[in-house]
Protein backbone atom coordinates (compact mmCIF):
# COMPACT_ATOMS: atom_id res chain seq x y z
CA UNK A 1 0.00 0.00 0.00
CA UNK A 2 2.72 2.34 0.91
CA UNK A 3 4.82 1.39 -2.30
CA UNK A 4 1.48 2.59 -4.42
CA UNK A 5 0.94 5.73 -2.37
CA UNK A 6 4.91 6.78 -3.22
CA UNK A 7 4.74 5.51 -6.51
CA UNK A 8 0.95 7.34 -7.36
CA UNK A 9 2.47 10.37 -5.96
CA UNK A 10 5.55 10.37 -8.09
CA UNK A 11 3.73 9.72 -11.04
CA UNK A 12 1.40 12.32 -10.65
CA UNK A 13 3.72 15.42 -9.20
CA UNK A 14 4.64 18.43 -11.32
CA UNK A 15 8.20 18.26 -12.09
CA UNK A 16 7.98 22.12 -12.98
CA UNK A 17 7.16 22.86 -9.25
CA UNK A 18 9.58 19.74 -7.54
CA UNK A 19 11.96 20.70 -5.15
CA UNK A 20 15.60 19.53 -4.72
CA UNK A 21 16.42 17.04 -1.82
CA UNK A 22 16.41 18.34 1.40
CA UNK A 23 18.64 16.86 4.83
CA UNK A 24 16.86 17.25 7.84
CA UNK A 25 18.24 16.51 11.77
CA UNK A 26 15.98 16.25 14.71
CA UNK A 27 16.35 15.44 18.28
CA UNK A 28 13.23 13.35 20.07
CA UNK A 29 12.38 12.23 23.26
CA UNK A 30 9.20 9.84 24.49
CA UNK A 31 7.81 6.87 25.91
CA UNK A 32 6.21 3.61 26.22
CA UNK A 33 3.11 2.34 26.47
CA UNK A 34 1.21 -0.25 27.00
CA UNK A 35 -1.37 0.32 24.11
CA UNK A 36 -2.17 -0.74 21.16
CA UNK A 37 -1.72 1.82 18.57
CA UNK A 38 -5.28 2.47 17.69
CA UNK A 39 -5.74 3.53 21.13
CA UNK A 40 -3.01 5.77 21.27
CA UNK A 41 -4.22 7.67 18.06
CA UNK A 42 -8.06 7.72 19.11
CA UNK A 43 -8.17 7.69 22.64
CA UNK A 44 -5.02 9.70 23.97
CA UNK A 45 -6.74 10.09 27.15
CA UNK A 46 -6.60 6.64 27.95
CA UNK A 47 -3.13 5.90 27.22
CA UNK A 48 -1.18 3.76 29.84
CA UNK A 49 2.31 4.70 30.31
CA UNK A 50 5.16 2.05 30.88
CA UNK A 51 8.37 2.91 33.02
CA UNK A 52 10.25 2.67 29.82
CA UNK A 53 11.76 6.21 28.20
CA UNK A 54 13.34 6.58 25.25
CA UNK A 55 15.44 9.58 23.23
CA UNK A 56 17.01 9.53 20.09
CA UNK A 57 18.64 11.86 17.03
CA UNK A 58 17.88 10.94 13.43
CA UNK A 59 18.80 12.13 9.95
CA UNK A 60 16.40 12.38 7.17
CA UNK A 61 16.28 13.66 3.14
CA UNK A 62 13.41 14.81 1.55
CA UNK A 63 12.33 14.96 -1.70
CA UNK A 64 9.66 17.20 -2.75
CA UNK A 65 6.81 16.28 -5.04
CA UNK A 66 5.47 19.96 -5.81
CA UNK A 67 2.14 20.52 -4.61
CA UNK A 68 2.07 16.65 -3.49
CA UNK A 69 4.37 16.92 -0.80
CA UNK A 70 7.14 15.04 -0.22
CA UNK A 71 8.78 11.66 -0.09
CA UNK A 72 12.26 10.59 2.11
CA UNK A 73 13.74 8.27 3.81
CA UNK A 74 14.91 8.55 7.33
CA UNK A 75 18.02 7.38 9.81
CA UNK A 76 16.99 7.20 13.32
CA UNK A 77 19.15 6.18 16.63
CA UNK A 78 17.01 5.93 20.00
CA UNK A 79 18.43 4.78 23.44
CA UNK A 80 15.88 3.25 25.31
CA UNK A 81 16.15 3.61 29.37
CA UNK A 82 14.13 2.86 32.40
CA UNK A 83 12.74 -0.63 32.34
CA UNK A 84 14.80 -1.77 29.22
CA UNK A 85 18.54 -0.65 28.24
CA UNK A 86 19.26 -0.75 24.74
CA UNK A 87 19.90 1.03 21.30
CA UNK A 88 16.95 1.05 18.64
CA UNK A 89 18.04 1.80 15.55
CA UNK A 90 15.07 2.46 12.80
CA UNK A 91 15.27 3.33 8.51
CA UNK A 92 12.14 4.03 7.00
CA UNK A 93 10.73 5.70 3.87
CA UNK A 94 7.91 7.98 4.40
CA UNK A 95 5.45 10.38 2.89
CA UNK A 96 4.81 13.69 3.86
CA UNK A 97 1.70 15.94 2.91
CA UNK A 98 2.88 19.87 2.15
CA UNK A 99 4.23 21.78 4.51
CA UNK A 100 1.32 25.37 4.50
CA UNK A 101 2.04 29.06 5.50
CA UNK A 102 0.07 28.88 8.50
CA UNK A 103 2.16 27.64 11.41
CA UNK A 104 -0.33 25.44 13.57
CA UNK A 105 -2.05 23.68 10.20
CA UNK A 106 0.46 20.34 10.29
CA UNK A 107 2.07 18.11 7.73
CA UNK A 108 1.23 14.68 8.56
CA UNK A 109 3.98 11.73 7.35
CA UNK A 110 3.84 7.88 7.20
CA UNK A 111 6.94 5.81 7.58
CA UNK A 112 7.73 2.35 7.12
CA UNK A 113 10.71 0.13 7.43
CA UNK A 114 12.82 -2.11 9.99
CA UNK A 115 13.36 -1.93 13.48
CA UNK A 116 16.47 -3.67 14.84
CA UNK A 117 17.39 -3.42 18.60
CA UNK A 118 20.53 -4.63 20.37
CA UNK A 119 18.09 -6.49 22.32
CA UNK A 120 14.58 -8.03 22.55
CA UNK A 121 12.83 -5.15 24.25
CA UNK A 122 11.89 -5.81 27.93
CA UNK A 123 8.59 -3.97 27.61
CA UNK A 124 7.45 -6.11 24.07
CA UNK A 125 8.44 -9.41 26.25
CA UNK A 126 6.35 -8.39 28.90
CA UNK A 127 3.21 -6.76 27.07
CA UNK A 128 2.88 -10.12 24.72
CA UNK A 129 5.34 -12.86 26.36
CA UNK A 130 8.32 -12.59 23.24
CA UNK A 131 10.27 -10.25 21.15
CA UNK A 132 12.81 -10.46 18.56
CA UNK A 133 15.77 -7.85 17.93
CA UNK A 134 14.81 -7.15 14.09
CA UNK A 135 10.92 -5.83 13.46
CA UNK A 136 8.60 -3.64 11.12
CA UNK A 137 8.44 -0.08 11.98
CA UNK A 138 6.12 2.54 11.23
CA UNK A 139 4.89 5.86 12.18
CA UNK A 140 2.29 8.53 12.10
CA UNK A 141 3.44 11.59 12.45
CA UNK A 142 2.56 15.77 12.73
CA UNK A 143 4.39 18.06 12.14
CA UNK A 144 3.98 22.09 13.07
CA UNK A 145 5.55 25.22 11.74
CA UNK A 146 5.27 26.65 8.74
CA UNK A 147 6.75 26.16 5.50
CA UNK A 148 9.72 28.87 5.99
CA UNK A 149 9.66 28.25 9.60
CA UNK A 150 14.18 27.15 10.94
CA UNK A 151 12.71 24.64 13.69
CA UNK A 152 9.83 22.20 13.36
CA UNK A 153 8.06 20.44 15.95
CA UNK A 154 6.70 16.97 15.94
CA UNK A 155 4.72 14.00 17.68
CA UNK A 156 5.09 11.11 16.45
CA UNK A 157 3.63 7.71 17.53
CA UNK A 158 6.72 5.58 16.59
CA UNK A 159 5.42 1.41 16.27
CA UNK A 160 7.41 -2.07 16.20
CA UNK A 161 5.45 -4.84 14.93
CA UNK A 162 5.46 -8.83 13.62
CA UNK A 163 3.87 -7.08 10.63
CA UNK A 164 1.14 -10.29 10.16
CA UNK A 165 3.71 -12.60 11.65
CA UNK A 166 6.31 -11.44 8.84
CA UNK A 167 8.83 -11.61 11.84
CA UNK A 168 9.20 -14.59 14.12
CA UNK A 169 7.98 -13.14 17.69
CA UNK A 170 4.42 -12.31 17.64
CA UNK A 171 4.86 -8.80 19.58
CA UNK A 172 4.90 -5.00 19.28
CA UNK A 173 5.23 -1.63 21.08
CA UNK A 174 4.01 1.76 20.47
CA UNK A 175 5.79 5.06 21.51
CA UNK A 176 4.26 8.59 21.76
CA UNK A 177 7.69 10.63 21.04
CA UNK A 178 7.59 14.60 21.03
CA UNK A 179 10.63 16.30 18.69
CA UNK A 180 12.20 18.78 16.85
CA UNK A 181 13.40 19.22 13.63
CA UNK A 182 15.91 21.20 11.40
CA UNK A 183 17.27 21.43 7.93
CA UNK A 184 20.92 21.31 6.99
Amino acid sequence: MTAAVLAAALVLSDPVKAQEATGYWSLSVGRMTDNEWGEVAEQPGSISWRDAQLSGVALSREWGLGRWGFVGVEGQLLKHFGEQDHIEVSVPVFYRTPRTDQVFIPSLAYGLGLSYATEPPVSEIERTGESTELLAHWFLEMEFGARASDWRPYIRLHHRSHAWETFDARTGSNAVLFGVRAAF
